[in-house]
């Protein structure tokens, strides 16, 4: 097995046990769509890569075998980590099919799709993470020699466009194989990427250029990652500051509060209603991790964590059995006719529903948590130690030191809606080794206790601080993580407010409204319209410069199962104004940008929208001011569906 050059390095799937709210969160994702994924209708409702081919309205179609994949990937890990038999035996099946099919000189997947062109290849890569899951949970000794085969069966140069996403899983099953010829053709791959598209915005020249992407958002988190991974196995520094610097001008010019860039479907901006796909949730997550794991920098931890504990929820019912295409951090309502966003305005995309019409979404949705899970914990690349990169209530047992003994901590906590972290130990026989805990860029005062003693050294702000000692069972290490009120400015003089990990929206009162023409869904699986049912039309009135002092803060009782607005266990109290004449934007006749007969044009349509408005202008504000200053109540954006989370500024 080759050496990589990460800093840290992925641990066995099944490492990781979730426990408290993360556990509930893939059980609600076990009894709604991923357990459930036929209530999302077509593909999803066929023997996915089982089928040999798509003939959709004459032409046989890759995409498909990509919105399927995806969920499989999605599956696979959720099974294992839930240990549930049922997803992992549907999950599989489809695996086993795949290998039992292979052609005759290694080719894995459907006949159609082994002629190279830009696409017919894309699928395979998100499909083989189910493989490289499975594999990793339960060592099926098939999955690598499959998979080597399928590479160097040298029917397509996974150059093209997204298909040269395929240097993930090559240059994995290199590691596995230390076959040098995966190494080879991963690395010719990405210079023939670049020779053929040099104007793409993740071409090397544009990702170290001061050019402001407007790539397809999926496709850019997808393809900027591939640096990060080609640095690990050919150590040229050039390709990982490419994927450094791609995800720092997304960070500048796409990225929304809730964590996760712009998305529909280019990048698009940080206006407050912009909004992102669901897939990108998946995708920026997923890619953060590669460069997690390349550096060593917490900065890329505090991004997943911030995208997996806001947007991830937020785009999803808490039942896990209807979710958004379009998401936003201001959607103060969401129905078919309410997305505000120029492409596809006034469709249903921002409605919640287990269909909203483009499928991959209903894939990706099913891989965010999962992944986050599987990557709490990993292995110090150098020292052998253990890192704990990403928290949360879980268990974890692996082997440590030198004798590679079995040692098992038990992380116990309600984070991100404490600022409490207790690390259990428990081992047969004393361990030295060392371990290595992330200390967020928010936290400015964090401290550690060992057995409540606590230890002197200066935990600084976004660092990992290791503590080399002989552990023994029944140690308790507490990690105190105090989070400080915080605002951040935005576009339209607006203003949001965040606290650790969570970003805060207005609790709105929503008024759910299945949708009665969507006849085709599964009983259990609706559709709704969601309106406001309480005002939502309020600015912000408190000091920005010192937060603190203006807000207070509620704390409810937790449970296991926080994320909705009855059972959030934190609120903010927070000063503020009604706004005059701000109010829904009702339209009969639109503009909508889409794809139609006439390929991608502007369209004129006609019939009763309604959107989320945009602020109000800094200028026209102090003049429709109501008069009285109320406090406004705010919970964590996960816990919403309606939000307001970018206010317009009082002061």
């Amino acid at each position: 097995m080759i050496k990589s050059l990460a800093k840290f390095n992925e641990m066995q799937l099944t490492t990781v046990q979730p426990r408290g709210w993360l556990r509930q969160y893939l059980e609600h994702q076990r009894d709604g769509l991923t357990g459930h994924i036929e209530a999302a209708g077509f593909p999803y409702n066929t023997s996915a890569w089982m089928t040999p081919t798509f003939n959709i309205e004459g032409f046989t179609s890759w995409w498909p075998y990509e919105q399927t994949g995806y969920w499989i990937d999605g599956l696979v890990r959720c099974g294992y980590l839930l240990g549930d038999q049922s997803l992992i035996a549907r999950a599989t099946a489809q695996i086993d099919y795949v290998l039992e099919h292979a052609d005759s000189d290694g080719y894995l997947g459907p006949a159609f799709m082994k002629p190279a062109t830009e696409y017919n290849r894309w699928p395979h890569n998100i499909f083989f993470r189910a493989f490289m899951a499975h594999a990793s949970a339960s060592g099926d000794a098939r999955i690598v020699p499959a998979l080597l085969q399928h590479y160097l069966s040298d029917s397509s140069p996974h150059s093209g466009n997204r298909e040269v996403c395929n240097i993930e899983t090559l240059l994995w099953t290199y590691e596995q194989s230390g076959d040098k010829r995966l190494l080879d053709q991963a690395v010719h791959a990405f210079q023939e990427y670049n020779r053929i598209y040099p104007k793409s915005d993740t071409s090397l020249d544009r990702l170290f250029s001061d050019s402001i992407p407007s790539e397809h958002g999926v496709t850019y988190n997808e393809t900027a990652k591939l640096g990060a991974i080609l640095y690990l196995y050919t150590g040229n520094e050039t390709y990982l500051q490419a994927s450094i610097n791609a995800y720092r001008k997304i960070d500048r010019h796409h990225m929304l509060v809730d964590g996760v860039n712009s998305s529909t479907e280019g990048l698009h901006g940080n206006d407050p209603l912009d909004s992102h796909e669901t897939c990108d949730i998946a995708d920026y997550t997923w890619s953060a991790g590669y460069l997690l794991m390349a550096t060593g920098h917490a900065e890329y931890a505090d991004k997943i964590e911030r995208a997996c504990f806001n947007a991830a929820p937020g785009a999803v019912t808490r039942d896990f059995k209807a979710m958004q295409y379009f998401s936003c951090p201001n959607q103060v309502i969401a129905t078919t006719t309410s997305n505000h966003n120029s492409y596809f305005r006034g469709f249903d995309w921002m409605s919640y529903q287990p269909d909203p019409m483009v499928q991959c979404c209903v894939g990706e949705v099913n891989r965010i948590m999962p992944n986050y899970i599987a990557r709490m914990w990993m292995r110090d690349n150098n020292t052998g130690g253990l890192v704990a990169a990403l928290y949360g209530p879980s268990q974890m047992t692996t082997s440590v030191g030198s004798a590679q003994q079995t040692f098992t901590i038990t992380e116990e906590t309600a984070y991100p809606f404490s600022e409490k972290i207790d690390f259990i130990i428990h081992t047969a026989a004393p361990a030295n080794f060392p371990l290595t805990l992330r200390i967020p860029g928010w936290c400015h005062s964090a401290r550690l206790l060992v057995n409540d003693a606590p230890v002197a050294e200066i935990l600084s702000p976004a660092s990992f601080f290791t503590l080399s000692r002989v552990f023994k069972d029944g140690d308790r290490l507490t990690l105190l993580l105090p989070m400080q009120i915080k605002t951040t400015r935005w576009a339209h003089a607006g203003i949001s407010i965040e606290r650790g990990p969570l970003v805060y929206a207005l609790k709105i009162e929503e008024n759910w409204q299945e949708v009665a023409e969507e006849t085709h869904h599964l009983p259990g699986f609706p559709a709704y319209n969601l309106y406001p049912a309480s005002p939502w039309n309020y600015a912000l009135d408190l000091d920005e410069t010192i937060p603190d002092k203006d807000v207070e803060i509620v704390y409810h009782a937790y449970t296991d199962d926080p994320w909705s607005l009855q059972t959030a266990p934190i609120e903010l109290r927070v000063p503020a104004r009604r706004v005059l004449r701000w109010s829904l934007n009702r339209r009969s006749t639109i503009r909508s940008f889409y794809a139609g007969p006439d390929g991608m044009k502007t369209y004129k349509l006609n019939g009763d929208y309604t959107f989320t408005p945009q602020l109000p202008s800094a200028k026209s504000l102090p003049h429709r001011l109501g008069k009285k200053v109320e406090k406004i109540t705010l919970v964590p954006y996960g816990c919403t569906q309606l939000r307001l989370t970018i206010f317009p500024y009082a002061r």
